[in-house]
């Protein structure tokens, strides 16, 4: 699944469509068939409610989390289309779908949106765990509203020491904990492993059990870890490509995600938390 990285990296290489008009748009016979026995495949809302996209303006593109937003503007109302990769979804910007060099992304397109330059927005998603919404306000929006500080933010280190010292989590495991977009919107499974290492705290730690001090080095790994992936264009493990469909190399970077060893040379152990593969050193973490 595409993490913050990788979603900053797709949202700033889309912002060379800001200011265009979305004169029309299309959807796949996925999207339509999936409304039709009310499953809403991608678009999470009814397709009419949907068609206000149709001649609005992109004002600008934004990001909070795994999120990204559009702000549009149609007859002088402005509005927000809201979007998640999900697990493998991708935008480009093409002349026609044949550009799109991933025959897989070629086929799997789920939404084309036509901007008045005469290119193609296209959303595609192999597996369909992609969302996208029309919505008022991003306040009105509960999963963006209830998200914690980016971590570019002054506040956010505060925020997310001080939640987990609340005692709320004090019987959680570190690493689903820090997934959890209302301590620190955007980490994933990828680089909460990372993160973990690089801090030297194992994933099955209790949150009790970690001093303020320990949780304050391990915000620091996990802001090392996004700006190094953002550096490196973020990782292509299967579905990742940038907007231009390129891949990422931050892969080639990892300290322990899907490998046997870690960078000193011990053999790493694999649990299943969360229902996700967590990779770690008992000897390097504690």
């Amino acid at each position: 699944m595409p993490e913050l990285p990788e979603v900053e990296l797709v949202k700033r290489d889309l912002e060379k469509i800001i200011g265009l008009e979305i004169v029309d748009y299309e959807l796949s016979n996925y999207v339509i068939n999936g409304h039709k026995i009310n499953k809403r495949t991608i678009v999470k809302q009814p397709l009419d409610e949907f068609r206000r996209v149709q001649n609005s303006t992109i004002l600008s593109i934004g990001r909070r989390g795994k999120y990204m937003y559009f702000s549009l503007r149609k007859e002088n109302i402005e509005f927000n289309l809201v979007a998640h990769l999900g697990m493998s979804g991708a935008f480009f910007i093409v002349n026609h779908l044949d550009e799109i060099s991933e025959k897989n992304f070629k086929k799997h397109w789920q939404v084309i949106f036509h901007l008045l330059n005469g290119q193609m927005l296209v959303y595609s998603d192999i597996r369909r765990f992609g969302e996208m919404r029309i919505v008022e306000s991003l306040e009105g929006f509960k999963p963006i509203a209830e998200m914690a500080p980016e971590y570019t933010e002054e506040i956010a280190r505060a925020h997310f020491i001080d939640t987990l010292k609340s005692g709320r989590y004090d019987e959680s495991f570190i690493k689903p904990i820090i997934m959890d977009s209302k301590i620190l919107p955007g980490v994933g499974n990828i680089y909460a492993s990372e993160a973990l290492y690089l801090s030297h705290i194992l994933p099955t730690k209790r949150v009790k059990n970690i001093s303020r001090e320990r949780l304050s080095n391990l915000f620091d790994a996990i802001v090392e870890v996004f700006e190094l992936s953002l550096s490196y264009g973020g990782s292509t493990i299967s579905d990742y490509r940038s907007v231009t469909g390129g891949s990422g190399e931050m892969q080639n970077k990892f300290k322990v995600y899907g490998l046997n060893t870690c960078p000193e040379g011990h053999t790493l152990k694999t649990k299943v938390m969360n229902g996700r593969n967590t990779y770690y050193c008992t000897k390097c973490q504690r």
